[in-house]
């Protein structure tokens, strides 16, 4: 079994790819997770969401780091606009082959010891825990090309906080790296497919697992970076698609401050 530490809580980190983003953008978030110590994870899914690069240019990014885990690789070109981040989310959870799920995407640097610090939260919880795992976010006022200059892939992405940015606690909002059981995500129903447009469908996932009673457990230090890359925004439109589902995002962030939750 390659020495996993515990058995029962195996990991499969999914991972997603995505337009807005580059195969540099690819190159270095899979650097970071290639960086984690990945004893505890039993395999990596990675999900081509309908990205401009072929398929073969993709894959050899990911052999290329030559990852010790299995790796289940799917590519898809469908050229369906309504398959945005959720649709994408939801395709990789659903080839997890074990109970937890660590979800990442190709526009975060993790920190170095991010699996090991998850790993840890839910070690030290009941064997039959069913939380809900995040951290601090640090936005980058800059973009990946700015990172690069420095020598994070050497020291970690910590060292990218002296660049201009903005720390956030990614309970309070939503959280782009998390980890989760697999039966937990599909008991909410993952994400909603029908939030097709930027920013909300993520804040809304995390609504409906508050909302089910699920613990969230935020480490209070930034354990990931997200890197400017000017993803298409039509809030409008975001809005509308929450307005369809009877919520709004005052109602959902207002939740950290009615009902505090998290430890």
């Amino acid at each position: 079994m390659h020495g996993y530490r515990y058995e029962h809580r195996m990991i499969t980190i999914c991972f997603t790819y995505f337009r807005s983003l580059t195969l540099a953008a690819l190159r270095a978030a899979l650097f970071s997770v290639r960086q984690q110590d990945l004893s505890c994870v039993s395999a990596l899914v990675v999900i081509d969401n309908n990205t401009e690069d072929a398929k073969q240019d993709i894959l050899d990014v990911i052999t290329g780091l030559h990852f010790p885990v299995p790796v289940f690789f799917g590519s898809f070109k469908h050229e369906d606009p309504t398959k945005t981040h959720s649709w994408s989310t939801n395709r990789a959870v659903r080839e997890a082959p074990t109970d937890w799920v660590l979800f990442a995407r190709a526009d975060y640097l993790l920190r170095f010891d991010l699996v090991t610090t998850f790993e840890k939260v839910v070690a030290e919880c009941a064997a039959d825990w069913n939380g809900f795992v995040t951290a601090n976010v640090y936005h980058l006022s800059v973009d990946l090309a700015r990172c690069e200059e420095t020598e994070w892939r050497r020291f970690g992405p910590g060292m990218l906080r002296s660049l201009p940015g903005t720390e956030a606690d990614y309970t309070a909002i939503d959280a782009g790296v998390w980890m989760a059981r697999k039966a937990t995500f599909d008991a909410v129903g993952g994400l909603d497919e029908g939030l097709t447009a930027w920013g909300h469908a993520q804040t809304h996932f995390q609504h409906k697992l508050y909302q089910a009673g699920v613990e969230f457990v935020r480490v209070p230090e930034p354990l990931f970076y997200h890197p400017q890359h000017g993803a298409p925004r039509d809030l409008a439109l975001a809005h509308q698609q929450l307005a369809e589902r009877g919520v709004n995002l005052r109602e959902m962030w207002a939740r950290s401050h009615v009902h505090p939750y998290g430890r």
